[in-house]
């Protein structure tokens, strides 16, 4: 499972990721793209794979049709910002990434264990004027925490509305 945290900014940043395939795995679990730029799936695989995306919710749709080993293919990002769009191969369905549309530098993405309960990740640069920090997870409610006064937030993690954990940020 993985996740984004992020700071909501006017500062526009260009993010165009590359993201590969190998060992029937894509190697990252978590993209960050923007709106109107592009993502380029490498095939470093030894098998052929059919990369793809159809959340109809985020108006995200895409198929890079086969991609033999050694190839690579480009889509340019056309779904709406501040969403969390799944990737996935036609032909190993268990192959899974997301590409987090999101138009700020003030973020970080956080790959969570099983094993693991409490999770320590730094966002640099924040400005001082910010005012929330945003926590998604795929197919979790959006949580939206309101950082203008205080040093620390704590907020249910929430799945349908079923409380699945918490999160506690601690400002440093």
């Amino acid at each position: 499972m993985v996740g984004i945290a992020y700071v909501p900014s006017q500062t526009v940043s260009e993010f165009s990721p590359e993201i590969d395939q190998l060992d029937k795995q894509f190697t990252t679990k978590m993209a960050v793209v923007n709106s109107g730029n592009k993502v380029i799936f490498k095939n470093s695989d030894n098998v052929e794979h059919n990369v793809f995306a159809n959340d109809l919710s985020q108006s995200a749709k895409f198929d890079v049709g086969l991609m033999t080993p050694g190839g690579k293919k480009e889509i340019t990002v056309d779904w709406q910002d501040n969403s969390i769009v799944r990737v996935g191969c036609k032909i190993h369905p268990k192959m899974r990434t997301y590409l987090a549309s999101i138009n700020t530098p003030f973020h970080k993405i956080i790959e969570f264990s099983k094993d693991t309960q409490e999770y320590t990740f730094v966002i640099n640069n924040i400005p001082d004027d910010a005012k929330q920090v945003l926590f998604a997870i795929p197919k979790y409610d959006l949580i939206t925490l309101d950082i203008s006064s205080g040093s620390d937030w704590s907020s249910d993690i929430t799945k349908k509305g079923k409380v699945r954990g918490q999160i506690t940020i601690i400002k440093k």
